[in-house]
């Protein structure tokens, strides 16, 4: 899955080459398609798989992911999240660097049968690249578990998307 991983973040950066212009939600698209790879904890566990993610408009998306753990065929993590943009708060020369943070839910899929349902809160930066419609991101995502008893988990992610 890692060099699944390798290769979809290569082939994002040759398509990059011959993109159009981004600098507006009108001239990027507000659809993201792309690939994550994360961890998560308190017992480390490495993630990665594909992530999507819709803009509502300039600073409101809706985002999603669909995860599998490296180490087992049948541990899966799906998410859904609801992302606030503020844009202004960091500035750079070229592209924009877009801190967000956010509210959304998870669902764990697990072999040993012990699913669990999350309440997810990430916090991450999203650097957008001036001229071509791509977004590399990282987050940390502080999680609260409700099953059977309540668990606090901590995930964190890097990503890249291509915009159409």
């Amino acid at each position: 899955m890692t060099r699944l991983f390798v290769i979809i973040v290569a082939t994002f950066a040759l398509i990059s080459g011959t993109a159009l212009a981004q600098g507006t939600l009108a001239e990027r698209g507000p659809f993201g398609v792309g690939a994550i790879y994360g961890m998560t904890g308190p017992n480390p566990r490495y993630l990665a798989g594909v992530t999507a993610k819709y803009f509502l408009d300039e600073t409101q998306a809706l985002d999603g992911a669909v995860l599998r753990r490296l180490s087992s065929k049948n541990d899966w993590y799906i998410w859904a999240d609801y992302l606030y943009h503020f844009r202004s708060l960091i500035t750079v020369e070229q592209g924009e660097l877009p801190v967000y943070v956010g509210i959304g839910g998870r669902l764990k899929l697990q072999e040993s049968n012990e699913d669990k349902f999350g309440v997810r809160f990430p916090v991450g930066l999203a650097y957008e690249f001036a001229g071509v419609p791509i977004d590399v991101f990282l987050e940390v995502v502080p999680i609260w578990d409700a099953a059977l008893s309540y668990d606090f988990d901590l995930e964190g992610g890097l990503g890249v998307r291509f915009y159409f």
